[in-house]
Formats: structure tokens, C-alpha cells, sequence
């Protein structure tokens, strides 16, 4: 199929299920500021694309949306899609300075304060965008100290959509529960799911989830799909109402954004025996998500410590490289990362024989008829001589009876090298007896010489274990 065909498509699908919805009077969108049935949906999506109008856009420009899980960004967002404008997100709980750095990387003259409702001029001078038909650019922060634009087609979002529909467990009209800023791409999952199937996406604020009470909107709006980072699961098993019991309609978990551990998978199947679990990778350079596979008892209860990340989506396969390295070619990678030809060079690779892009991922992994993901390349470090892989420290930590979470971090020395390693855990034992079990697994130089307890990891705001947060911990303690 020809990318006009694909372009066309999409947009054939996008008109059937915004302007012509199959279930007009049910609900479509719950926001932290209203909820949407899909015939109010129609109407709103038409609404904020004319008053885009008035701004006189050029085409191939972007525009950037700015707020925090209201409906009203999800309708930007969706009316975006279907008037084939590219769309920059960028969630309010960021500094202001950070909008006005994404808004001038990406020469975008408006941008959408989502909570007012207005089209905001920046003071750029606009210009379209080099690549045609781009679904969205999604900012990721750079090694450089500044964001990195990533430039998603709209064929690779089609092909995502198509993918999600058909591989990911849903159920027929799934309610979907999104806890994701919009300028985290894990939201897309729940999102385009949600268009994919005509279902229902419930939008949670920052607020909400911190609240008590917090469940209680899951089970009101039964929601039946969980998609999250590990880590923010993990922080809801700390509520005893977290289980099937409470929440008899949630029967899919869907986890991506960081590895999955044995230890977590065991407590969910103890909470909700029924549901389905499965386990996704991608980075946001390859569509939000690239594998999937439901982990089973019987991949739960196999001797490897790690879990699989599954089966390549189609159209993509996966490249492992002498060293370990991972290299992702299919129709989902980007095409390439905003104004950085430096970096487009080193990432993306092209190759005779080829009929899609190849992108470098920086992640290590293995091929043991499953494909498995070990964490970042960076993750290796040398210490007193000693070449030392900090993933294996962790996984040793989280196969120890009573520790449910574990980070561990490099201190580096302000000149560079490590200065020790430090271990974060969320367990009652002590930091002692928690070396002395380590100490029989691992050598001694690979034993963190600090060890701090905590009641629960923090989380940044894409719900990944905040490692910047415990790294300044470590070091005034």
C-alpha cells in the first residue's frame, strides 16, 4: 500500500468515526472539566478547528496545545488528526519557560491555552513544517539540555491505530483509563485507542489521582483498560481497594515506559486473577510502542528473571546488534527529530535492501525466540576498574522476598566517573540484611554501599520512577 493510499485511508477513518460516530449518544471523552458523548464530540472537534481558522494558519504549520487532561484537549488533539493539522502538546504542570522554548524550536506562531479556550500568539513568525502530513511532534528531553521535537507521520500513527485495535486484548467498546500527560506519548495508547474502537477515554488530572477518593471515578465510569507505567501501578497497590472486587470491569492492564518486573505482574494477578496483562516497548522515536505480549502463568513462572517484551508490530522487525544494542526498522520510526541533523545522522539509519527507516534505540536487549529488553545502554558503568551493569544490581534487589520496588543509581563525581552506587528500596528490611542477601549473588564490588528505604519511589510527571529527584536524595544523606 502507497503512502497516498495509507494518508487517504486514515483520513476516511478519521471522518467515519468524528463526523459519522457509530454510538453518537455514548460517552466519549471524561475530562477533568467535562464529559463529551461522541455527538457532542462531532460538534466540538468542528468548533475548534474553525476557530483555528481565524488564526490563518498556513498549512504544514503546527500548532501548539497547552493544558492538563481536560476534554477539551483531547477535542484539540482529535480535531488536529482530522483536519490534518500537526500538533505540539505540552502540559501545564511544565514551566511557562518551557512552552515558549518548545513553541520557538518549532516556529509555532499560536499556541491553545486549553483552560481559557484562546489561541495565544507567540511571536514567532510561522513557517510549515519541512516534512508533510505530520501527525504530531512530541518533545522529549534532549542530552543536549534542550527538548528534542519528534516527528511523527501520519502514516505511522494509522498503522499504530490499525495495530492497537487488533493486537492489544480490548474489549469491544473498551472504557480506557489514561493517567498521562498529553506530552508523554504513553497517552496515545488510550487515546487513539479510544478512537480506534469508539470507545471511552477517562482523563485523570494530577489533582485527582492524588485524592483518596481516586478510584472511585474508575469504578463509576467502569472503566475496563488500564494503561500506565509500572511504577504508577505500583504506587496504586498501596490502596486496598485496588483489585477486582472494587473494580469488576478492569480486565486489561497495559503496561510500556519502563521494564516490567516478575514481582509486580505477581501481586496484579493476585488482585485481579481474570484480567489480562500485557507487556509493551517502545521508544517515542517508533510510535509510542513497538511489541506487545500477554504475559502468562506460564512466562510468569519461567526460570528467567527478566519478562518479555513480545513480537514486533507489523511492517517492523527488530535489529540486535554485536554489542546488544537494539535497532527498531518498520514503518513506525519517526521521521526524524525536529531541526537536529546531527542527530538525525547518528539515530536514523537507511539501509539498501531496507524498506523502511532504522532507528538506534540506546537500548540493550536479546532475541530468545521473545524478544526481551535489559534497560539502556548507558545503564553499564565502570567502578574502581570494575565493569558493572547497574540492571543486574536491580534485578537481584527485586527478586528478594519483601522488596517491591528497587532503583538503582550511579553517583557520578562532578568530573566525571562514579563515585558510588546507591540502591532506593521500597521494603521493611534492613539496608544491612539487604547487602548481606545481595552478597551472595553478586560480587562485592557490585553491592551498592548506601541503601536508602523509602515507603514508595517517586514519580516524575510521566509517571517513570524519578531518578533526577532520588540521585540529589542520595547524595545529602
Amino acid at each position: 500500500m502507497n503512502l497516498h493510499t495509507e494518508l487517504q485511508e486514515l483520513q476516511d477513518f478519521l471522518r467515519a468515526a468524528l463526523l459519522d460516530p457509530a454510538n453518537p449518544q455514548q460517552l466519549a471523552i471524561s475530562g477533568s472539566d467535562e464529559a463529551l458523548t461522541w455527538q457532542q464530540l462531532t460538534t466540538a472537534v468542528t468548533d475548534w478547528s474553525q476557530r483555528l481558522q481565524q488564526c490563518q494558519l498556513p498549512a504544514g504549520t503546527p500548532v501548539v496545545l497547552y493544558g492538563h487532561q481536560q476534554a477539551e484537549f483531547a477535542v484539540a488533539i482529535y480535531s488536529c488528526l482530522l483536519h490534518n493539522i500537526p500538533y505540539i502538546p505540552v502540559d501545564c504542570i511544565y514551566p511557562q519557560e518551557r512552552l515558549k522554548e518548545i513553541c520557538s524550536l518549532a516556529s509555532a506562531p499560536w499556541y491553545y491555552d486549553i483552560a481559557t479556550r484562546q489561541f495565544v500568539a507567540t511571536g514567532e513568525t510561522g513557517k510549515p513544517l519541512e516534512e508533510q502530513d505530520l501527525a504530531y511532534i512530541m518533545f522529549t528531553s534532549g542530552s543536549t539540555g534542550k527538548p528534542k521535537g519528534v516527528q511523527i507521520g501520519r502514516e505511522s500513527l494509522w498503522h499504530f491505530m490499525k495495530w492497537v485495535r487488533q493486537d492489544f486484548s480490548l474489549p469491544p467498546t473498551p472504557v480506557l483509563m489514561n493517567h498521562a500527560v498529553f506530552s508523554f506519548d504513553l497517552s496515545l495508547i488510550p487515546l487513539l485507542a479510544n478512537l480506534a474502537t469508539g470507545g471511552h477515554i477517562v482523563l485523570n488530572a494530577k489533582e485527582d489521582i492524588a485524592a483518596d477518593n481516586w478510584l472511585d471515578r474508575l469504578k463509576s465510569n467502569q472503566v475496563s483498560v488500564w494503561v500506565s507505567t509500572p511504577s504508577f501501578a505500583y504506587q496504586r497497590l498501596l490502596s486496598p481497594q485496588f483489585n477486582s472486587e472494587y473494580l469488576p470491569d478492569l480486565n486489561v492492564f497495559v503496561f510500556i515506559g519502563e521494564v516490567l518486573n516478575k514481582a509486580l505482574v505477581k501481586q496484579l494477578r493476585r488482585r485481579f486473577p481474570q484480567a489480562k496483562i500485557l507487556n509493551s516497548y517502545g521508544p517515542t522515536e517508533a510510535t509510542i510502542a513497538t511489541t506487545v505480549i500477554e504475559i502468562t502463568d506460564e512466562i510468569l513462572n519461567s526460570e528467567n528473571d527478566l519478562l518479555p517484551v513480545g513480537t514486533m508490530m507489523p511492517d517492523s522487525r527488530m535489529e540486535i546488534t554485536p554489542e546488544g544494542e537494539l535497532i527498531i526498522w518498520g514503518k513506525n520510526v519517526m521521521r526524524g527529530y525536529l531541526g537536529l541533523p546531527k542527530e538525525n545522522a547518528e539515530k536514523l539509519l537507511h539501509r539498501e535492501g531496507e524498506a523502511f527507516r532504522g532507528y538506534r534505540t540506546g537500548d540493550l536487549g536479546y532475541e530468545d525466540g521473545l524478544l526481551y529488553c535489559q534497560g539502556r545502554n548507558d545503564s553499564q558503568i565502570k567502578l574502581n576498574g570494575y565493569r558493572i551493569e547497574i540492571n543486574e544490581i536491580e534485578n537481584r534487589l527485586l527478586a528478594m522476598s519483601g522488596i517491591s520496588e528497587a532503583v538503582v543509581l550511579p553517583l557520578m563525581k562532578s568530573g566525571g566517573g562514579v563515585l558510588r552506587i546507591a540502591a532506593f528500596c521500597v521494603t521493611k528490611l534492613a539496608p544491612e540484611a539487604i547487602k548481606t542477601s545481595l552478597s551472595k549473588v553478586i560480587p562485592p564490588y557490585m553491592v551498592p554501599s548506601q541503601i536508602i528505604i523509602k515507603d514508595a519511589l517517586p514519580l516524575n510527571p510521566n509517571g517513570k520512577i524519578d531518578r533526577k529527584l532520588l540521585d540529589t536524595h542520595a547524595r545529602t544523606n
